[in-house]
């Protein structure tokens, strides 16, 4: 009887810890309410009302398991000649922050919109991003991503910004996917300098300087955009020189498969050396092609002979740009 009894006990006290487990989990988000908010404690949180002007910033996150929903609320920034972000999720050196989401929201007119710096293992979804500008001639990008890895980037839209509308600095392993980046005065539609192992697919990129650039870096896979009527380039891969002197190594190792580049003036898919200094255009020392190019739909360009292959004629489901719920 009395080992009957325990065994009820038992029972009744993981049946009382589920319950109280789930009540944690069912918790309602605390409130964000105010500019330059700095979320330094595990949770759900939501923006409860736009944050316009903001002379500090908007949401500074600082803390590993945060969900923040901006429940489609925007978030602005006042010009008060100082770097500040719409939208910052920051790690250190020593510690990463994790397991973050931000999503379903709008950040306006900051110098950069949405940060990721030292982050790993997080989301930011559902966002946009627009009007973000430049300080002492940088910045000014929609979503930046920088020293940080295996994230997901999905579902954005970067638009009218005066710089880039995705950039990622020396990061791994993300994905981004089915975003959307247009118009972005001064740059690129998506920007990856010395990226590794990340996957870059299904991004529509339209009307900037150029659409999608590679600066350094090796192991990346780019599939299934479509990137279209940018003022000068489609898809390149480029390394730097500055003065003759090779300044950034041209990427290599990267596979660009089943693309549709169009109607980019200057060239619809390049690998190309530049010389910050001169101008200058150059091919591989090696005169060799350094990435694979396989099955991509273009009409220019600019590399290494045989470098890109035969163009194809690809069908909309050949390309997950087109469709945006795959």
């Amino acid at each position: 009887m009395a080992c009957r009894e325990n065994i009820m006990f038992k029972k009744t006290s993981i049946t009382l810890l589920i319950l109280a487990a789930g009540s944690v989990l069912a918790a309602p988000p605390q409130s964000v309410t105010d500019c330059g908010t700095i979320i330094t404690e595990p949770g759900n949180y939501k923006l409860v009302n736009d944050l316009l002007d903001c002379e500090a910033g908007g949401v500074t996150i600082v803390s590993s398991d945060v969900k923040l929903d901006l429940k489609s609320h925007e978030i602005s920034c006042a010009d008060t000649g100082q770097l500040i972000g719409g939208v910052v999720v920051a790690g250190t050196e020593d510690a990463a922050v994790r397991n973050v989401t931000v999503k379903s929201g709008h950040v306006s007119n900051c110098v950069d919109g949405i940060v990721l710096i030292l982050t790993e293992d997080s989301k930011i979804m559902h966002m946009s991003s627009t009007g973000n500008r430049l300080l002492d001639d940088a910045y000014g990008t929609g979503i930046t991503v920088y020293l940080s890895h295996n994230n997901v980037i999905m579902k954005n839209h970067t638009f009218g910004n005066a710089s880039d509308g995705i950039a990622s600095i020396g990061s791994s392993g993300n994905l981004f996917k089915h975003n959307t980046s247009t118009d972005n005065g001064n740059g690129f539609g998506i920007y990856l300098e010395i990226e590794t192992n990340s996957r870059i697919m299904c991004n529509q990129i339209h009307g900037n300087v150029d659409g999608i650039w590679l600066a350094g870096g090796s192991g990346n896979l780019l599939r299934g955009n479509f990137v279209s009527s940018n003022i000068a380039g489609g898809i390149g891969m480029m390394g730097f020189l500055w003065d003759g002197f090779l300044w950034l190594d041209m990427p290599a190792g990267n596979t660009i498969r089943s693309n549709i580049t169009e109607d980019n003036p200057w060239s619809d898919v390049s690998e190309i050396l530049y010389d910050w200094v001169t101008g200058e255009i150059l091919l591989h020392p090696e005169g060799t092609c350094m990435n694979t190019w396989e099955k991509n739909q273009f009409e220019t360009e600019l590399g290494p002979t045989d470098c890109f292959g035969v163009p194809y004629e690809l069908e909309d489901d050949d390309v997950c740009a087109l469709d945006y719920d795959d």
